[in-house]
């Protein structure tokens, strides 16, 4: 804990006043009264004031704030819930003391402030739950309290130096493209036993004539030797065929007068994407691309384990920060960037595009990824109709403007 209140300074004077100025004035009485009643009372009062000045320096040694969960992480529009932990260490009970948490960008919030007694060596939980509005990442904290000795003679403010991330994903929305020419997704289970991933096993069932040798499981068979059955690996059936989605947020290529709706609706869209796709338990990746120079290409390569670092990212990023520059030269180049990122995808990978329309020219370029096995879609935010395929026959969908569907 530490006192970095503003307010704070202005305590500590009044508590030193307090202290120096009741001793002052009580001991001349004490020792100079003529009555020993009066003496007593000064006596009794200089006690009072001196016990109240310890036990409030001591209950400021003992009393601590502590965090449940050093990161959160939660959806746009949901409910963040924040766990923290009041303390004290010593062996006095700390009365009506007064709890409160900074929200950071939480303009609605609950139980943010709480009233507490903790008797000796005691603690208890502390919950409250903000609104988050607002994609991006956040710091919660610090955490304040205060209290006093149970006189009320010496008030504290102690400041916790401990705070908390709070990562705020883009809105969760529902999402369904069918693969183009019946190729899966990515490592997602499928029907065709041609598919079968021997990494992954599945379940056992007892031998039947026709099945494979290899499949025998001879250890648990040599274990269920009683029951004279062989026992057979059954493996699932996955396809590997990642997908890796291509993000324009470079704010040059959007219409001014809807620029902020459609790039955090184009960023809902990534997000919803990359939610399905870990739910089929493919390989995922993903492309940021947010200005004509290499400085705005960010990567994450595909991979099993991407949902949370994108998720993240998603949640992080800025795309205020690009320079101003005509907008069919940002094309081209976001264009041109993709193209570049594309050469260097595995084979088989599921390529897709999500921003702007590109233009039929940029369409025509980008279908010389094909001869590379790789599957392109196009996923478009735009205020005109357009049809369902770009030149070189690809798949194109527009994006919803508004709505929980995104197409």
């Amino acid at each position: 804990m530490s006192r970095v209140s503003p307010s704070w300074d202005v305590i500590q004077v009044q508590r030193k006043k307090l202290l120096i100025g009741g001793i002052v004035l009580l001991i001349p009485f004490y020792l100079f009264a003529p009555l020993a009643v009066v003496q007593f009372i000064c006596l009794f009062l200089l006690f009072i004031l001196i016990g109240s000045r310890l036990y409030t320096e001591y209950l400021i040694k003992s009393i601590r704030i502590s965090r449940c969960d050093s990161e959160l992480r939660v959806f746009r529009h949901e409910w963040a819930q924040v766990e923290l932990r009041l303390e004290n260490h010593g062996l006095l009970p700390a009365f009506l003391l007064a709890a409160s948490d900074t929200p950071g960008p939480m303009p609605v919030f609950r139980n943010i402030k709480t009233l507490c007694t903790l008797g000796r060596r005691s603690w208890m939980p502390w919950k409250w739950q903000g609104s988050c509005g607002d994609r991006g990442v956040f710091t919660l904290g610090p955490a304040i309290i205060r209290g006093a000795d149970p006189l009320g003679l010496f008030p504290f403010h102690l400041t916790a130096t401990e705070t908390s991330r709070l990562f705020v994903y883009p809105v969760f929305h529902s999402i369904a493209l069918k693969a183009p020419g019946g190729i899966p997704l990515g490592n997602m289970i499928t029907a065709n036993p041609l598919y079968e991933d021997i990494t992954r096993c599945r379940s056992l069932r007892p031998y039947h004539p026709g099945d494979e040798p290899r499949r025998i499981n001879w250890k648990v068979s040599a274990r269920m030797a009683y029951a004279g059955n062989l026992m057979i690996n059954e493996y699932e059936a996955t396809a590997s065929y990642p997908l890796m989605i291509f993000l324009n947020i470079d704010r040059n290529v959007y219409p001014i007068k809807k620029q902020v709706d459609f790039i955090e609706r184009t960023i809902e869209a990534a997000a919803a994407l990359c939610l399905h796709a870990s739910q089929e338990r493919q390989e995922l990746g993903i492309v940021f691309y947010t200005s004509r120079e290499e400085g705005g290409i960010s990567v994450i390569a595909p991979s099993a384990l991407n949902i949370v670092p994108i998720l993240e990212r998603l949640a992080a990023v800025d795309w205020t920060e690009t320079a101003n520059a005509p907008a069919d030269e940002c094309l081209r180049s976001s264009a041109k960037a993709m193209l570049d990122q594309g050469k260097h995808l595995p084979y088989g990978t599921r390529f897709l595009y999500a921003g702007p329309d590109l233009g039929d020219e940029a369409y025509m370029n980008l279908n010389s990824l094909k001869k590379q096995h790789l599957s392109l879609e196009y996923l478009i935010i735009d205020d005109r109709a357009m049809p369902s395929l770009v030149p070189g026959n690809s798949p194109r969908y527009k994006m919803k403007e508004t709505g929980h569907d995104i197409i």
